[in-house]
């Protein structure tokens, strides 16, 4: 598989996804990586119907993915996709031992809920997932930070 990015946004897929990085990465597809959402056909139909044409969107789980990941051999430019940091770490996890390893992460958006605190403008961090972090960093995964590719990297290493 053409991996041509790994991301953490919240907002999955939107107007910077589908404006910025999409144009920026000349995107053909995006694998939205989610055991929750993989297992929700409304929120699978509105990801899928929200792809400008010419933009595949595929919504699987973290087992499902890392399969695709291995068996996919096709040329297209692909985003993988997260909701949730814990999902990239165990799909990272899944994937270090393969000959298809996730070797980055980018984190663009994780939200101000109960219980995160503030890391940068855009990137609010629970304990659970700082943890997650340190950890990809201790497999040797390049973990930083960037909102749009316009910005400025921010290694993870550097802010927490």
């Amino acid at each position: 598989m053409n991996i041509v990015a790994s991301r953490v946004d919240e907002r999955l897929v939107h107007g910077q996804i589908m404006t910025s990085w999409s144009k920026y990465l000349q995107l053909k597809r995006i694998i939205v990586v989610d055991d929750q959402l993989a297992v929700d056909s409304f929120m699978t139909t509105i990801l899928t119907m929200a792809a400008p044409a010419g933009l595949e969107i595929e919504i699987l789980s973290v087992a499902d993915a890392a399969a695709k990941v291995q068996q996919d051999t096709s040329p297209v430019a692909t985003m993988l996709l997260f909701k949730r940091i814990g999902q990239a770490r165990a799909l990272i996890e899944a994937l270090k031992d393969t000959a298809t390893p996730l070797m980055e992460l980018n984190i663009g958006n994780v939200g101000s809920v109960p219980g995160r605190t503030q890391i940068t403008k855009n990137v609010f961090l629970s304990p659970e997932e700082t943890a997650d972090i340190t950890a990809l960093e201790n497999l040797g995964i390049n973990v930083f930070l960037q909102m749009l590719y316009t910005d400025s990297v921010v290694s993870a290493q550097d802010i927490l």
